[in-house]
């Protein structure tokens, strides 16, 4: 039996992702904090699931929920870790995005990753970051920060890994989800969840890449900004924050 646990469920990409995965008939695991909001959207899936509230802030449950997981009688398991927080103002709840985003991840891999290398099936590990990973920009340093340190952990793990465990990096640009709501800066190429969601599907399922990214003009810029010597990406990024503070 495969499993897909999507961690980050309740809402924005994991929320549509869970859909699409339903919909091929994946037997699914959906945690994220918001038990409620978890069992609402099991409600409008064609299949039941199971619903394991989590809050990955807390290492205690992090361990806990990973452990009674593992122990379920399954060929595979397929951690797909979509959660995040953010505010526009993350630099007062640093500790907090740090734990979410980060430590919550790695919580879990102390308990799953021996795990993961010895399904009978093989598993996969596919974690969420960001084009921000590429280049640090102007504003929210700390959720910036977090996304760099998944991508490095993404990549070391699949190096680490490799014909062992899938390891997939997820790499958007602007996602319409409750997280980029709260932005009140323009945010160009924004596509909706439910079309991230099935990008992410595809490129799960079918492609044996490591990178799922998108949109590909975003990739090429953000891309672009990491390649060029610093004086020159730096440039165009303090061009960038000018913009932003006149809104």
């Amino acid at each position: 039996m495969k499993k897909y646990w999507i961690i980050g469920s309740s809402s924005g990409i994991g929320k549509e992702l869970a859909k699409k995965l339903d919909a091929k008939g994946y037997e699914l695991i959906l945690s994220s904090r918001n038990h409620e909001k978890l069992n609402e959207l099991n409600s409008t899936l064609i299949n039941n699931h199971e619903v394991i509230p989590l809050d990955l802030s807390d290492k205690n449950q992090c361990l806990k929920v990973s452990k009674n997981i593992i122990n379920k009688e399954i060929d595979s398991l397929h951690i797909i870790f979509m959660s995040a927080t953010y505010s526009p103002d993350d630099s007062s709840d640093y500790e907090n995005v740090i734990n979410v985003n980060i430590l919550g991840l790695l919580h879990i891999l102390s308990v799953t990753k021996e795990f993961l290398k010895n399904t009978n099936d093989t598993s996969q590990l596919i974690i969420c970051s960001s084009l921000v990973a590429y280049k640090g920009l102007p504003y929210s340093q700390p959720y910036s920060m977090t996304k760099a340190a998944l991508y490095n952990l993404a990549s070391s793990l699949h190096i680490e890994l490799k014909n062992i465990v899938d390891v997939k990096v997820i790499t958007p640009g602007f996602v319409k989800t409750p997280l980029t709501d709260k932005n009140n800066f323009p945010m160009p190429l924004i596509i909706s969840a439910s079309s991230a969601a099935s990008i992410i599907a595809k490129g799960m399922v079918s492609s044996k890449k490591f990178e799922i990214s998108f949109p590909l003009p975003m990739y090429l810029i953000m891309k672009g900004l990491q390649t060029l010597p610093n004086f020159i990406s730096n440039y165009i990024s303090s061009l960038v924050k000018k913009g932003t503070d006149k809104i």
